[in-house]
């Protein structure tokens, strides 16, 4: 029967491990090669991974009630990242509004003093402006590749993950138990990151309600809302507002505002986030902390999201060694 099969196909075993292992040497050949190509994207698509799989549950539901599958993840998309995107839009034009409508006048004053107290070096401020330009630009573009990168990812990140799995020469039930690892590793730090923003929208509206500013539990939800970025969060919010009060000399507000939207931006991310993260994820919540902390260092923003879930997949796939490791029982 193997000899007929083997006339059939036309090769033999020894051709076949052959085969295998000339296509295993090229793919590992082209693989730095593609690497470097894939490198100026790889954070957008590592933030739509993330982003994917915390929606999954809705692409789920989106499927039941679509029939196309493209539809479906169109309209997850939307609804993951619309309300977020919305309300960064909103914050941004109230801020350029707050700025059209105040005085001048104090900028101008402001900005001779310094011309005349130290000297200003043009082409340095200038250099400056077009590297924090050229960041922004950048910023703007991995949001957009993230965007694209989460619509293709909901609609064929499933079939993409199912063929790796097939590849890896693993059992599969050690293979389902690492993906039910990450998958909840990266649902527990997105509900880690919202719990952060409704924490931070409480402390922001406390200190505008002392500051006295209008509008106080608006800018605190906006800026619960911006603090779901991963990369200034609710700064985007607080920070120009407090400069604007000092450009309008109310210093007492601008301190209050800056000092403690700081001090409770800070509380909130190195307190509440490591401990609703650890419990989820049945970790301690010092080493939640650190694994932030240490993948804020190594991956930058990214490092939020990114270190938790390196450290639980890690935890993960440790067990499964000293699992297969065990003697088999008869």
């Amino acid at each position: 029967m193997d000899e007929v099969l083997q006339m059939n196909t036309g090769s033999t075993p020894h051709s076949r491990k052959a085969g295998i292992l000339l296509l295993g040497v090229a793919i590992a050949a082209l693989l730095p090669a593609a690497y470097l190509m894939a490198r100026p994207f790889l954070t957008a698509f590592v933030l739509a991974a993330i982003l994917a799989v915390a929606l999954d549950p809705l692409q789920t539901r989106a499927n039941r009630l679509v029939k196309r599958s493209s539809l479906a993840a169109f309209l997850t998309t939307l609804v993951g990242l619309g309300p977020i995107l919305a309300i960064i839009l909103v914050a941004a034009m109230m801020i350029i509004r707050e700025i059209k409508s105040a005085d001048l006048s104090g900028i101008w004053r402001a900005g001779e003093w310094l011309k005349a107290t130290a000297p200003i070096d043009r082409q340095a401020a200038i250099q400056k402006l077009a590297a924090e330009l050229s960041q922004a630009g950048g910023a703007l573009f991995t949001i957009i590749l993230t965007v694209m990168f989460l619509y293709v990812l909901l609609l064929r990140g499933r079939g993409w993950v199912s063929q790796i799995s097939e590849i890896v020469p693993l059992d599969k039930s050690v293979t389902a138990r690492v993906r039910s690892t990450m998958s909840d590793a990266i649902v527990a730090n997105v509900d880690g990151i919202l719990a952060v923003g409704a924490a931070e929208a409480v402390a922001y509206g406390i200190v505008f309600g002392i500051a006295r500013i209008e509008s106080p539990v608006m800018w605190a939800l906006i800026g619960g809302f911006a603090s779901l970025t991963p990369v200034v969060g609710g700064m985007v919010v607080w920070l120009p507002m407090a400069v604007i009060m000092a450009i309008h000399k109310t210093y007492v507000k601008a301190l209050i505002v800056g000092v403690g939207c700081l001090a409770g931006q800070a509380a909130v991310a190195t307190l509440l986030r490591p401990l609703v993260v650890g419990n989820r994820l049945r970790q301690p919540p010092l080493m939640i902390a650190l694994s932030i902390l240490g993948g804020t260092d190594a991956f930058g923003a990214l490092g939020i999201l990114l270190g938790p879930v390196i450290v639980s997949v890690l935890a993960a796939l440790v067990r499964e060694f000293r699992m297969q490791l065990r003697p088999e029982t008869s």
